[in-house]
């Protein structure tokens, strides 16, 4: 069984990593590369179409966190701008996918992009090994069986 004071302090760092405070800023250092139509609304939407692939409006708000009418109210944005586009569900003839268009992949190409040199500058005093640690703890726990 995994040492109880250990699991308390990982507790207390994953609440930390979520408060609003610090999702913001990794945000704001995303948002500032972002184009028209992205963001803090609507990022959510666009980087999960790029993790999930094509997904209903549903389907992206379970996975995302954001409610439904708000997920299509962003997706009428990211539609607006060129970024996202909407078609028929073949599995479901009553639904539409909503997917990333070129442009809508070249925006997240660009805002990985920027996320990635916002976490080499936190990281860049940081031993190799260390960051491994973090990385490979990240794996570990979201990828870990439920139950």
């Amino acid at each position: 069984m995994a040492d109880m004071a250990l699991a308390r302090d990982l507790e207390q760092a994953l609440g930390r990593l979520l408060l609003r405070r610090n999702r913001s800023a990794l945000y704001d250092a995303v948002l500032d590369a972002a184009p028209v139509g992205v963001d803090r609304q609507t990022y959510p939407v666009l980087s999960g179409l790029a993790r999930l692939g094509p997904q209903t409006a549903a389907r992206l708000a379970d996975e995302v966190g954001i409610d439904r009418s708000g997920t299509s109210r962003y997706a009428d944005r990211l539609e607006a701008a060129g970024l996202l586009a909407r078609s028929p569900d073949p599995n479901d003839g009553r639904s539409t996918l909503l997917s990333l268009t070129p442009k809508g992949t070249e925006a997240v190409a660009l805002l990985r992009d920027a996320l990635t040199k916002h976490l080499a500058d936190r990281i860049q005093d940081w031993p190799d090994w260390q960051t491994q640690a973090l990385i490979d703890g990240i794996h570990l726990l979201v990828d870990a069986p439920q139950g």
